[in-house]
């Protein structure tokens, strides 16, 4: 019987590999505290914490790689590599980055590799909001933000600066009224020095 335990874990799939180690994921723990919003949450390393052992003991290393993105995005591949070699692509996650500079981009890559490993492997915070709603406890409703039209002049950029503002603005419903002048339904922080003011008779 022992021999045969043996054969059937050697000819064990990835996929029936990665479904023994899901069984064995705990909750990622709410361990680190925001000041802003006063509340808990599973951080980076709870969420590891997580999984890492269950999938280790299933034969799996977690790999999860930054990849090339657009300006003032950040995005990020999690993979597993099994034992044979294998590996299992569980998708990209791609966030825009608020403050742009090194701190901005950190804290955007941490927070992009939580949610892509919580998303990819199936596991949820301890106490998510579902549970606090279940428990009778109101969340509060937000108010949907109104449309403010605010116009960018991108006809002073650099070539190298001018595709990928274009391609920003464009992602983001901005429509070309003129050459170089975009008009967008929302205000784009991060493009904040091409904004222009513009009457509606001078367009």
């Amino acid at each position: 019987m022992t021999k045969e335990k043996k054969e059937e874990t050697k000819e064990k799939t990835i996929h029936q590999a990665f479904v023994a180690a899901q069984k064995g994921f705990g909750k990622a723990l709410k361990t680190s505290s925001n000041p802003h919003f006063r509340s808990k949450y599973a951080d980076l390393g709870a969420c590891v914490e997580a999984v890492i052992d269950a999938l280790h003991e299933q034969g799996f290393a977690l790999i999860q790689l930054t990849k090339p993105s657009d300006l003032g995005w950040v995005t990020v591949q999690t993979e597993l590599l099994y034992h044979t070699g294998e590996r299992l692509y569980l998708g990209e996650l791609s966030i825009p980055v608020t403050k742009q500079d090194a701190q901005g981009y950190g804290s955007a890559l941490t927070y992009c590799r939580r949610y892509s490993l919580m998303s990819a492997l199936g596991i949820a915070p301890e106490d998510d909001d579902g549970n606090q709603a279940s428990a009778g406890k109101q969340v509060p409703t937000l108010k949907p933000r109104k449309a403010v039209k605010t116009y960018y002049d991108t006809s002073k950029l650099s070539e190298d600066k001018l595709a990928p503002s274009v391609k920003y603005l464009e992602s983001n419903g901005a429509k070309e009224v003129k050459e170089g002048l975009y008009l967008s339904p929302i205000r784009l922080e991060k493009l904040q020095s091409l904004i222009v003011e513009v009457s509606e008779n001078g367009i």
